[in-house]
C-alpha cells in the first residue's frame, strides 16, 4: 500500500486486533486505548480529529505529526497497547517478555500488522468520514445511538466533552 505523506492532509487510519478477534471487547481495554491515544498524542503533537474505539479495531481521523509520519504514530500506539493489554514491559532494549498461554498459541500477536491510511483533502471527505467513524457502533448493534458509545469523538461534536478532547478544523 502507497501512503502519502508531507501534503498536510488529514489521515483516516484504521487498523484491527489480530484476526479481527475482539480483544478491546471491554470497556477496560478500551480505556487502556484511550489513555495510551492521550499519550502518544502528546507525545507527537498530531491534532486528533476523530476516533473510534470498536471491539476489534480503531479508527483515527489524525493530522501529520511535526515531528514523525503517521507510520510511526501508529507504530509506537500500537506496540504501547499491546504492551499494556499484555501486562507485560520491556526486558532489555531488544526483546520483549511476552507470555504467550499455551492453550492459544493462535495469539501471537494483538495487531493485524498493516493498517489502512486514506489521505482526507476536503471538508466533504473529512465530514463523511467522521460520520462513517461515528456511526460505527450502531451499525454494529453495540448501541442504539452514538451517545451510547463513549469511546468516540461522537459526544465531543455534540457537547464539547468527551474521554479525549478533540482538536476542531
Amino acid at each position: 500500500m502507497r501512503r502519502i505523506t508531507g501534503l498536510k492532509d488529514l489521515h483516516f487510519i484504521t487498523f484491527c486486533c489480530y484476526q479481527r478477534r475482539p480483544l478491546l471487547g471491554s470497556p477496560r481495554s478500551r480505556n487502556v486505548v484511550i489513555e495510551i491515544l492521550r499519550e502518544v498524542r502528546a507525545r507527537y503533537g498530531f491534532s486528533l480529529i476523530g476516533y473510534v474505539i470498536m471491539p476489534e479495531r480503531v479508527h483515527l481521523l489524525i493530522s501529520e505529526s511535526p515531528s514523525v509520519l503517521p507510520a510511526k504514530v501508529v507504530q509506537v500506539f500500537k506496540q504501547r497497547v499491546s504492551r499494556r493489554m499484555r501486562g507485560r514491559k520491556r526486558t532489555n532494549a531488544h526483546q520483549l517478555a511476552l507470555a504467550f498461554p499455551e492453550a492459544r498459541p493462535e495469539l501471537r500477536r494483538f495487531w493485524q500488522r498493516r493498517y489502512y491510511d486514506f489521505n482526507v483533502h476536503s471538508r466533504n471527505k473529512l465530514w463523511e468520514k467522521l460520520e462513517y467513524m461515528h456511526a460505527n457502533p450502531v451499525k454494529e448493534r453495540l448501541v442504539r445511538h452514538p451517545r451510547d458509545w463513549p469511546w468516540s469523538s461522537w459526544s465531543f461534536y455534540e457537547t464539547g466533552e468527551g474521554l479525549l478532547k478533540i482538536d476542531l478544523v
